[in-house]
This record gives structure tokens, C-alpha cells and sequence, in this order.
């Protein structure tokens, strides 16, 4: 790939022992919505992470540019934000056009993305949201907006207490107007990614009385003290977060979600995620087959068809899943899920396995099929064009699975591109549910239906 750049003209002064060679900004042009023209810059090699890198109450400047470098230097693909610019963005905005208040996490999701796929590294990195005193208060801030599986982790060293925005950001979260900033809170739950803060002896007071009121309501979040200057603490910590990004904590060394439960139909199931990855309608299925007693291996989709997977690679991967999985389970039966992107690509995957896995399938749910199947993830289907669909039609793969074994759900208002209608004198199971691509988020009534179908087909 040949990257066109700016020469940096200046060398910026490293924190780290030995300096690293200045970093340069790449020219290369994306949609970064109200980010307004962010810092970006590519590594060359391997990507070990993803920074988002918000500056200060004083701009982009000298030191945080010395830190991009340092974090190129070390594999990481950083995008800079001007807090002062961002700000004046994010005021600017009518809110109007999206519900009445501004949502930030879009943009961040898209750019990342975007960006990383400049890069052609094989391996998609969360992005570390991150920063010192303002930029640290913003990062807390998007945390209170953030879904899950979207930010990798948020650091905030030294955060002020709240943003000094007027308008409403895009959250359930409780919030307050404190003179001319809004300090908020996080949603009820777990938290959708971790969240670390660090403070110095130059803290702001308000900073650290607000950090502790996070972590009484989450106590999962990590208030940590440290003696050094904002600066190096937050090097140090960062250099630790790049290292550790992109770590599956799994035997396989997949990006899977594992949700144990013990089994109460003899049977495991396997979700394919959409194209966003683990959250939303994937995560909400995966959970009730739990509570049902169906153990599930959630595959992340956004993470494992990042880079371009051949037919026969996943098919090969779903069977190590299934055969590692069963044993460990000790169950005979396999339900295969699989969602949007992630329902494309079941039937050609199924077709593929190993004879002793696929008799193990006892039935295939397919949410929301299309007429088009991709082995990688397209960023042109998050900036909502449509994907290529290279490797076929899945209504053409299921033609040669027995349809008894196939459940095609879909949404009485999905677009027309929904391909379950196609399967109507197939033999298949079509259902129709009311909603749209998202079942309008009745994930109660898409899991019942799943559970229904399954525990016909287990007394044939």
C-alpha cells in the first residue's frame, strides 16, 4: 500500500527513555463526522493497538504529538484530537438532526475502522480512548454513551470533573450542571469497557471526587495514585494497555464470548455476530439461551472476519469450537445462530465442516439473512453502502442442506435484500416476526422462537 504523507517538520521531545523518531501524519482522507480534522498516524508493520489520543485543555501541541510518536514507534495507530476544536464542534452541532442530543461513539467507531483498515493489518484493535485533564474528562464523558464491544478501555489521568458542553450527549446516564460543565455518570450495568483513572499530587480535587462517585456506583472501575507527573503516569499506563490489546483470553485463540450455563437440553450453541461485533442483538440472544440453559460460544464477527477468511479456514475454525466446546459442555447437540453478516456466512460454513461436527447441528437459525455473502468485514457497510457479496448467495448454499435442520427469521419491516422470504417453498422453517432489521429489539420473542424450533427439531 503506498501511503501518501506530510513530512513533520519539527522532532517532538520524548517522554520515554530513548527518543523515537518523529511520526508522520498521514494525508490520507476518511469521514470523521465531528471529529474535526484529526492527527492521524500509521504505524509501519504490525498494529499491536488503537489511540485515540485527546489532548488538553491547551490543543494538540508539542507533547501530545511527542506521544503519538512514541506510540507509533511502538505498533500503535494513533488518531489526535484538538479538545478545544472538538469541543466547538460538538457545540456547533444541531442536535436536532439526531434525537436532541449529540452521540460521539459513532464517529470514534467509524474513524477507527476506517483508519485501521488503511493500515491492512490483519487484526481489528478496540480503540483506547484516552487523555490528560480535559481530554481525560472526555473520555470519561464518552464512556457514559459507549455500548459494549466498541471502545477497547478508557484511561483518563488527572480528568477534570465534567465537559464544558451546553448540550445533551446521547446517554441513560445521569448528569449534572455544575456553573458552565455537565458532569455525568455511567449507565446501570456492567460497564461497557475498563475504565482506569490516575491521579497525581496535581489532581483536580473535583476530578477525584467525581472519579470515586464513578467507582461507588462501578465498582469495577480503577482509581489508581501515582507519584510520578500526569505525563509519565499516562505513558506508562497507556504503553500497558497498547501491549495488552487484542489478547483472547481463550484456549483457541479466537475472539469468542463464552457464556457457560449448565446444560438443560443437551445442547451448546455457536452465534455469529453481525458485522458490529459481540453487542446488541447478539449479545442480548446469547444471554437468554444462557438463562435457558444453553451454554453459548459467541463468535465476534467484527474481529474475526476483519482480515479475509477463506471458506474452508472458518469452516475448519467452527469445528475445533464445536469439538473443543462439546467436551468441555458434555453435550451431543449444537445450535448454530448466526446474525446479518454472521447469518451469510452459516450455511456455506456448515456445508464445510468435519462429518462428526456437522451431524452435530441440530438446527441452523438464521436472523435477518441476505442475498450476499462476505468472509471480511467491509467498512463501506458501516458507512452504510452496500458490501460486495463475494462470495455468493446463502440461499444458493442452503439448496444442499437438508432444510428441516434450517430456521430463517426475519423482520416483517427489513429492507428487501432480507432473503428468508426466498426459502418459503424451500422445506425450510420461515418466520416472520414484527420489526425490522432489529426485530424492533424484542430479543425476548427472537429467542423464544429459537428455543421453540430447537426443541421440536430435538424430539424428531
Amino acid at each position: 500500500m503506498i501511503r501518501t504523507i506530510f513530512l513533520a517538520t519539527a522532532c517532538a521531545c520524548m517522554l520515554a527513555a530513548a527518543p523515537a523518531t518523529a511520526a508522520e501524519e498521514t494525508a490520507q482522507s476518511f469521514e470523521t463526522g465531528l471529529i474535526p480534522s484529526p492527527h492521524i498516524f500509521l504505524p509501519e508493520g504490525e498494529v499491536k493497538g488503537t489511540v485515540m489520543l485527546i489532548s488538553d485543555a491547551a490543543g494538540w501541541g508539542d507533547y501530545e504529538k511527542g506521544e503519538a510518536d512514541r506510540l507509533v514507534a511502538e505498533g500503535a495507530v494513533v488518531i489526535g484530537v484538538d479538545f478545544p476544536s472538538y469541543i466547538q464542534a460538538l457545540s456547533r452541532y444541531d442536535v436536532s438532526l439526531n434525537d436532541g442530543c449529540v452521540y460521539m461513539v459513532s464517529d470514534i467507531e467509524s474513524l477507527s475502522q476506517q483508519v485501521q483498515r488503511a493500515t491492512g493489518n490483519n487484526a481489528y484493535h478496540l480503540p483506547i480512548v484516552a487523555g490528560i485533564g480535559e481530554g481525560g474528562a472526555l473520555a470519561l464523558a464518552i464512556a457514559a454513551q459507549t455500548p459494549d464491544a466498541t471502545i477497547g478501555q478508557t484511561l483518563a489521568v488527572n480528568p477534570a470533573a465534567g465537559i464544558p458542553l451546553a448540550k445533551e450527549l446521547c446517554t441513560s446516564a445521569s448528569k449534572q450542571v455544575v456553573g458552565e460543565r455537565t458532569v455525568y455518570g455511567l449507565s446501570d450495568g456492567v460497564l461497557p469497557d475498563p475504565i482506569i483513572t490516575v491521579f497525581t499530587p496535581d489532581a483536580n480535587k473535583d476530578g477525584r471526587a467525581h472519579a470515586e462517585a464513578l467507582k461507588k456506583a462501578h465498582d469495577e472501575i480503577e482509581i489508581r495514585e501515582s507519584t510520578d507527573d500526569a505525563q509519565t503516569a499516562f505513558a506508562d499506563t497507556l504503553d500497558d494497555l497498547v501491549t495488552a490489546s487484542g489478547a483472547f483470553g481463550n484456549p483457541l485463540g479466537l475472539p469468542l464470548a463464552v457464556l457457560e450455563a449448565t446444560p438443560a437440553l443437551d445442547t451448546m450453541a455457536v452465534i455469529y455476530s453481525g458485522d458490529g461485533g459481540w453487542r446488541d442483538i447478539d449479545k442480548e440472544v446469547g444471554g437468554t439461551l444462557q438463562k435457558e440453559g444453553i451454554p453459548v460460544v459467541g463468535v465476534d464477527s467484527l474481529h474475526y472476519f476483519w482480515k479475509e477468511r477463506k471458506p474452508e479456514e472458518t469452516a475448519a475454525d467452527l469445528s475445533k469450537i464445536i469439538d473443543f466446546y462439546r467436551k468441555q459442555w458434555k453435550v451431543k447437540h449444537v445450535l448454530l445462530v448466526g446474525y446479518s453478516f454472521g447469518a451469510d456466512v452459516v450455511p456455506a460454513t456448515y456445508q464445510l465442516l468435519k462429518p462428526a461436527e456437522k451431524s452435530a447441528v441440530a438446527q441452523l437459525s438464521l436472523l435477518s439473512l441476505s442475498h450476499q455473502v462476505d468472509y471480511v468485514i467491509s467498512v463501506l457497510g458501516w458507512l452504510g453502502q452496500k458490501t460486495e457479496g463475494a462470495g455468493g448467495d446463502p440461499v444458493g448454499d442452503l439448496k444442499n442442506i437438508d432444510p428441516k435442520l434450517v430456521q430463517c427469521i426475519y423482520g416483517k419491516d427489513d429492507d428487501d435484500d432480507v432473503a428468508c422470504p426466498a426459502l418459503k417453498d424451500s422445506g425450510a422453517e420461515v418466520i416472520e416476526l414484527p420489526g425490522d432489521h432489529h426485530f424492533d429489539e424484542n430479543y425476548d420473542l427472537l429467542t423464544k422462537t429459537i428455543i421453540d424450533g430447537l426443541k421440536r427439531r430435538l424430539q424428531n
